[in-house]
């Protein structure tokens, strides 16, 4: 139980890897906020958490919103008082469409930044003062080996995860004097909803480049998650975790 006594709050917690970290922070003691735009399916992960036994709240919040982010921190700090895991999971993936650049309209680059970047930093903003409550935390933020693959037609999605690395590593440094830890996950492919969208021949690829030749499981990164958010990394910040099977090597 290595997070006994924690409370953890995971954005886009409702569905697909979301679920996953929520799921595995409630096996390992944490009492966890499953916060998602979507009610039936947040609310559906929370009952799961509490069977497990842990204490859990659905917070339905527009990452994009200040206002939905700031109501989220509110009722998160009303329940437990104070906050020690924040998981910025919440993104847009599934059914993007992929544009050129010329073709790529100004609202979809827009509504991607959104979520994908603003909303991170809007989330962040929000929690903090339930951190400092708790004389620290850890953060853990979700990359993507997409901002090292680089792929044509997938700019949008690419520069907002790379951006994540960059949010990452400069909160890393301004957070520290308040006993915040910032780090990242970059996952490669995993078997959720969001692949149905992805041709057969390009996952096959993907599969093919890897050392390990299988699709990931929401499962395979719990590990990574827990280590980041646990005592054991206390002395690691400002560092992304690739975790993709050994597709991407990095160094």
């Amino acid at each position: 139980m290595l997070l006994a006594g924690k409370v953890a709050v995971v954005t886009g917690g409702g569905q697909g890897i979301g679920r996953g970290y929520a799921l595995g922070l409630a096996g390992h003691g944490a009492d966890v906020v499953v916060a998602d735009i979507n009610e039936e399916r947040g609310k559906a992960v929370a009952g799961e958490i509490g069977a497990l036994g842990r204490k859990s709240l659905f917070c339905r919040v527009d990452v994009s919103d200040a206002e939905s982010s700031k109501e989220m921190a509110r009722v998160v700090g009303d329940r437990f008082g104070g906050l020690d895991i924040l998981v910025n999971n919440a993104a847009m993936f599934a059914g993007l469409p992929s544009a050129s650049v010329e073709e790529m309209s100004e609202d979809l680059w827009d509504r991607v930044m959104a979520v994908n970047v603003k909303g991170v930093w809007l989330t962040i903003r929000a929690v903090l003062p339930l951190m400092r409550k708790r004389g620290g935390g850890a953060i853990v933020n979700q990359a993507s080996t997409a901002s090292y693959l680089n792929n044509p037609t997938r700019m949008h999605y690419n520069v907002s995860k790379a951006a994540v690395v960059s949010i990452t590593k400069t909160l890393a440094k301004e957070l520290a004097p308040d006993k915040v830890r910032v780090n990242a996950i970059s996952p490669g492919p995993v078997g959720t909803d969001a692949l149905k969208g992805v041709p057969p021949a390009a996952l096959e690829r993907a599969i093919q480049g890897q050392c390990i030749k299988r699709i990931g499981e929401p499962e395979d990164l719990v590990g990574a998650l827990v280590f980041l958010v646990s005592d054991m990394s206390a002395w690691m910040t400002g560092q992304v975790v690739v975790v993709d099977g050994g597709g991407i090597m990095l160094g």
